[in-house]
């Protein structure tokens, strides 16, 4: 479970205010799965592939990484449908640590590189979603 709340923190710390769409958190966690589902994200991103394609890919384990975080106080809920997922202070001095260690998760984090500064509006550009 540690490192689905890693994968959370860095994804969540990726997006513009440490905040996503539950859908958004969904897809990019999703996508840090396997080389293949990261490969299927960035041509989704490039316009390489068409984005209609993406329905919702969710994550399984994710639901429980979030209760762990809601205990824990590293992750928020909020929104009136309880689908904005925020990192509180905690979760982002996670995410900082994780950051500055070379060595800890340098594929996901070479890959949430690539995307640059995310947001949930970029998103459904880029990917031709609805927030």
């Amino acid at each position: 479970m540690a490192y689905k709340l890693a994968q959370v923190a860095l994804v969540l710390s990726a997006f513009n205010r440490n905040s996503a769409n539950i859908e958004n958190l969904h897809l990019f966690t999703w996508s840090l799965q396997s080389r293949r589902t990261g490969q299927m994200v960035l041509s989704w991103w490039s316009g390489d592939r068409f984005a209609s394609t993406v329905t919702q890919r969710s994550d399984p384990h994710l639901p429980v990484a979030l209760n762990v975080g809601l205990i824990r106080g590293m992750v928020s809920i909020s929104g009136a449908n309880h689908n904005r997922v925020s990192l509180q202070p905690s979760g982002v001095l996670f995410a900082q640590n994780i950051a500055a260690n070379e060595e800890l998760m340098s594929a996901e984090k070479a890959y949430l590189g690539q995307f640059k500064k995310l947001s949930d509006a970029a998103v459904a550009r880029r990917l031709a979603r609805s927030s």
